[in-house]
């Protein structure tokens, strides 16, 4: 399948691993559908939007940057996306890049719990959490770029 994008022009894509959002990426109500792309040697990923050529988050697994990270979901998000053990998912935060990179941080506070089995997403709240919507992770880039500690 092709879709078009923004960031990387037309890409042939298999359908196989489209995700869909059991409900849409909060702020953005007509897009469930998407992909992600990893970057060859980078802790970031794409998810973009087969819908909206225009439409892409910077992803990154947010253990790379907080190692005692944990999310706790709901019954009913498990359900949703037909996980049969939260140990099967993936967690992804999106990353906002701001200022011509000055700023780079995670929202911890919503992260996105994939089942790559089923190829089904969410984007989950943590509601009373001791994480940030804009945890800095440009340090924690630094450190791992110099060889050091998260």
């Amino acid at each position: 399948m092709k879709i078009q994008t923004t960031k990387f022009g037309e890409m042939d894509i298999d359908e196989k691993k489209i995700i869909t959002f059991t409900e849409p990426v909060l702020g953005f109500p007509d897009s469930k559908k998407f992909i992600l792309l990893d970057n060859t040697n980078s802790l970031f990923k794409w998810l973009q939007s087969t819908e909206k050529k225009e439409l892409a988050f910077v992803m990154m697994d947010p253990l790379q940057i907080m190692e005692n990270y944990e999310v706790s979901v709901s019954n009913e998000s498990i359900k949703d996306l037909n996980l049969s053990s939260i140990d099967k998912a993936v967690v992804l935060c999106i990353v906002n890049i701001a200022n011509e990179c000055a700023s780079v941080t995670a929202n911890l506070v919503g992260p996105v719990i994939l089942n790559p089995e089923k190829m089904l997403a969410k984007q989950v709240v943590l509601l009373n959490s001791p994480y940030s919507l804009k945890h800095s992770i440009l340090g924690n880039i630094q450190a791992a770029a110099a060889g050091g500690e998260k």
